[in-house]
């Protein structure tokens, strides 16, 4: 076993997100004393791969977003993580409804990271053949230039993409009779209780149902029905987004799709194209407020939330059980009621008439943020369970 650390990426994410992921990693890696190599398998991958087989004795462990690794196999049918052999860590940036295929099989030092503690439990619970599962939030990702609360242009920002709900609507008429009655009952639920998470609405569909199916047909259904979490993700965006925006602050909306959206008129919104990621982390450093909607992420935040508090950004966030316990209500972020949307638009006009209130909550964000949310932070732990793994000694 070496000393190496593998950065696989093995897909484009979301505005090429995995690869500032990676490289965020890869500096804290290397500051806690660890080489690291990046293999970027966007081309030449059977290459690539094969050449990584030659050296796997160079390697500590191998890490990717929402692998594609886990479906490959050698000529001879031996899965390639098996032939790798160095522990590998799949970070799910999502739910892992949409990862049953790279999560349904087994291999020696195969560990699932979660970044929402209820997808931990999900993945635990169905897919008890991973051996390790582990709750690991994204980390905080600061900008490269530093900006004061006067140095800052955007009064109010939000960064996510939209499709518009009828779209979505019109795809799930193709579906057969009874799966769209399921779908639209798992709307419905999650609709009217923001923190009950798919899995447990589609339990209580079916004791309704009264239908008794295996543990592997439940989570192809999760799989099947992942509308559900695409629809609601969308529409709470936008009543969100819709909400703000009548507080009549200056509002710059920046992601596909928002072109679509009625009811945003007006001069002072702004609508932008999704921009790459890395620009996105210097947009939240430019901005005094950052508005987050994370539908679906029951037990756990976006790293939206870690990087505005790392910026000394005011994000205003959902109010839940577990965001409650990360942060000080109005004193390290403004929580809204994602079920009363129509509050945004108070809490942002009333904000933005209190600059000083902003600069303290922001200040105490920072510090929050600085000790506990950072990327050193996370290759930490990530170090404490390698160590669990393999036995030695990293530290």
């Amino acid at each position: 076993m070496g000393d190496t650390i593998l950065l696989f990426e093995s897909r484009d994410l979301c505005y090429e997100s995995n690869r500032y992921f990676m490289e965020c990693m890869a500096d804290a890696f290397e500051q806690a004393g660890y080489p690291v190599e990046i293999c970027d398998l966007s081309a030449c991958m059977e290459e690539k791969l094969e050449a990584i087989l030659k050296r796997r004795e160079q390697f500590l462990a191998g890490f990717d977003f929402n692998s594609l690794l886990p479906r490959l196999e050698l000529e001879d049918g031996t899965p390639y993580l098996t032939a790798l052999g160095v522990p590998f860590y799949n970070y799910l940036v999502d739910h892992p409804l949409y990862h049953h295929i790279g999560i349904k099989n087994s291999f020696p030092g195969y560990s699932v990271i979660c970044i929402d503690t209820c997808h931990q439990s999900y993945v635990r619970k169905y897919y008890p053949h991973i051996g390790q599962v582990l709750y690991l939030p994204l980390g905080a990702m600061k900008a490269d230039m530093e900006r004061s609360f006067c140095q800052k242009r955007l009064e109010l920002l939000f960064l996510g993409t939209y499709e518009p709900e009828e779209n979505l609507y019109l795809e799930l008429s193709d579906y057969p009779d009874g799966q769209r009655r399921e779908i639209a009952a798992l709307i419905d639920m999650m609709g009217a209780d923001h923190e009950l998470t798919q899995e447990e609405a589609l339990m209580r569909y079916l004791k309704d149902q009264k239908q008794e199916i295996s543990p592997e047909q439940f989570i192809r259904k999760m799989n099947a029905d992942y509308l559900a979490d695409k629809y609601l993700r969308n529409k709470r965006r936008k009543d969100a987004v819709s909400a703000a925006a009548k507080a009549g602050v200056s509002f710059t909306i920046i992601g596909q799709g928002w072109e679509l959206a009625k009811g945003l008129e007006g001069p002072h919104v702004q609508i932008r194209q999704g921009i790459g990621f890395a620009a996105s982390v210097q947009m939240i450093a430019n901005a005094k407020m950052l508005l987050n909607v994370t539908p679906g992420f029951c037990g756990g935040m976006h790293d939206r939330v870690y990087s505005a508090m790392i910026n000394r950004t005011l994000c205003l966030t959902e109010k839940s059980g577990f965001s409650q316990k990360i942060l000080l209500d109005k004193e390290e972020a403004v929580l809204y009621d994602s079920a009363k949307p129509h509050t945004l638009a108070e809490a942002v006009s009333s904000l933005q008439k209190q600059p000083e209130r902003i600069e303290a909550i922001t200040q105490r964000a920072y510090q929050k943020a600085a000790e506990r949310h950072t990327w050193a932070n996370r290759v930490s732990q990530i170090i404490k369970s390698l160590s669990c793994r393999t036995g030695y000694n990293l530290l």
